[in-house]
């Protein structure tokens, strides 16, 4: 929707009222938090008062297909910066316990005994360890 962000008060209220379902389709999350943002400014949200806060709160919601929770962050973070950016995903990564040869040995001893079950090959090998460690 390209003029909501430029909707009055009164219009933003009659669209609220009068609609049903809405279906708001941006082509990635940067797009929909630029739409979100232009909102917020076009409204001078900051000025406000709290009823017409809510308002344009409930507009976004209903354009959006946003949680209330959502929004709120969204609403937070422009208050405090002025401007909504996608914060790049953070991927937690744990270090690997155990290396590409030891994987490729595990599966040259799977072949080896014809694909025993888990605790068949792991008993196999304890016993081969132990075997090993005391000779």
């Amino acid at each position: 929707m390209k003029a909501g962000e430029k909707l009055s008060l009164e219009q933003i209220r009659a669209f609220l009222e009068a609609t049903g379902e809405v279906e708001f389709k941006a082509r990635g999350q940067e797009e929909l938090y630029a739409w979100v943002g232009a909102v917020l400014k076009g409204q001078e949200y900051r000025q406000l008062s709290k009823g017409n806060k809510g308002l344009v709160r409930q507009y976004i919601v209903k354009m959006t297909g946003l949680s209330r929770a959502q929004t709120t962050r969204l609403i937070g973070q422009w208050m405090e910066t002025g401007s909504l950016k996608v914060k790049p995903r953070q991927r937690v990564r744990f270090t690997p316990r155990y290396t590409r040869a030891d994987i490729e040995l595990l599966a040259q001893v799977d072949e080896a005994h014809e694909t025993l079950s888990g605790p068949a090959t792991l008993k196999i090998l304890h016993r081969e360890y132990h075997d090993f460690a005391d000779p």
